[in-house]
């Protein structure tokens, strides 16, 4: 008995010809995608549904800021420059604003100059290594930066987004004695960027942070490779990527999970959503919203984003005149995401 526990306790060794556990072989749909990104790295993919004008906002806070920043240093250059080649002067030995006739000063007179010397020399140096940076890279740096992307992408209601691992990769991920689902980067870094909840809070710019980047260079050739039709942006829906040495680019198509969970969530949410309607007495109201999103989504053109916006208000309104405050409500049982006929929503009725 204690050996055929023993048995039952040993984990089954994995097939070393086969990818890690959660891992797969990646799709041939993906191969002109993969073959530009880099394989010291994993990437996470997936598609950013938040509303354009939503995306526009969040994206106006960046611009402005180094904006200001940028026009702040063109002034420091332009204001603190006749300084500097004032000193540079003095120091090769010409005469400038900045020779000091160090016979006729006092030592305290000369000890405060070198002070306020060496401060500005500090101060420009931060500005120059850690400030500068910032305009830098997010207007020139090449060959892809968060302003290119938005003039080569603009705003869409549905992007491609792509993130890049930052300071580890693959080799951490995939190599060791621990791999795939085992390794503890997968736990650690992984499993946290791709969790539901922090994905249905965020939309793609703010997912920046220490452990992931994003890849611009990527984001604009996958929309290429979709406007050129040799990829439809479904082939893009929540995944993990990851190159092998052994295996190739693996892929763990996240995408498929969330869909087995959510069905079983919104079903919930919506019989939630009734419930508190009934406890208040509006019970009616439920049966109205089913009412509008039916007729919205029947309509000829399809049930675009932009229709699901106007539905939207359409019943927020019709909730406003009995006095229910629809957003309130959604918020109470899960929020609007997987709701049938809201914007972002996947779920048809």
């Amino acid at each position: 008995m204690a050996r055929t526990a023993a048995k039952k306790a040993i984990k089954p060794l994995q097939d070393p010809r086969l990818p890690p556990p959660p891992f797969t072989k990646a799709p041939t749909a993906l191969e002109p995608f993969v073959e530009t990104l880099d394989k010291a790295h994993v990437y996470i993919v997936h598609v950013d549904r938040f509303p354009a004008a939503f995306k526009k906002r969040i994206f106006t806070v960046p611009v402005l800021l180094n904006v200001a920043i940028a026009a702040l240093l063109i002034w420091r250059i332009c204001a603190i420059l006749p300084t500097y080649l004032a000193i540079f002067t003095s120091v090769i030995g010409l005469d400038s604003p900045a020779t000091i006739d160090t016979t006729s000063k006092t030592k305290s007179h000369l000890a405060w100059v070198l002070t306020k010397r060496v401060a500005m020399f500090m101060f420009d140096f931060v500005l120059g290594r850690f400030i500068l940076p910032w305009p830098v890279t997010f207007f020139l740096e090449a060959p892809a930066n968060p302003c290119y992307w938005r003039i080569k992408v603009g705003f869409q209601d549905q992007e491609v987004a792509v993130r890049i691992s930052r300071d580890w990769g693959a080799e951490e991920l995939l190599a060791g004695v621990k791999t795939g689902g085992d390794s503890p980067f997968f736990s650690t870094r992984i499993l946290p960027a791709i969790d539901r909840n922090f994905m249905r809070q965020k939309t793609a710019y703010l997912m920046m942070g220490k452990d992931w980047d994003l890849d611009f260079g990527a984001m604009i050739f996958a929309h290429g490779l979709i406007d050129e039709k040799k990829n439809s942006l479904q082939d893009f829906e929540k995944s993990v990527l990851a190159y092998s040495e052994q295996h190739g680019w693996l892929y763990w198509p996240v995408h498929k999970l969330d869909e087995e969970g959510s069905e079983e969530e919104n079903r919930k949410k919506i019989v939630a959503l009734k419930d508190r309607l009934t406890v208040m007495g509006k019970e009616s109201l439920f049966f109205r919203w089913i009412e509008i999103v039916q007729y919205e989504s029947s309509r000829p053109g399809g049930f675009t984003s932009e229709r699901q916006v106007e539905t939207y208000k359409k019943v927020q309104q019709e909730f406003e005149k009995h006095g229910v405050d629809f957003r309130e409500l959604l918020e109470k049982v899960g929020g609007l995401d997987g709701m049938p006929g809201l914007p972002g929503s996947q779920v048809p009725l």
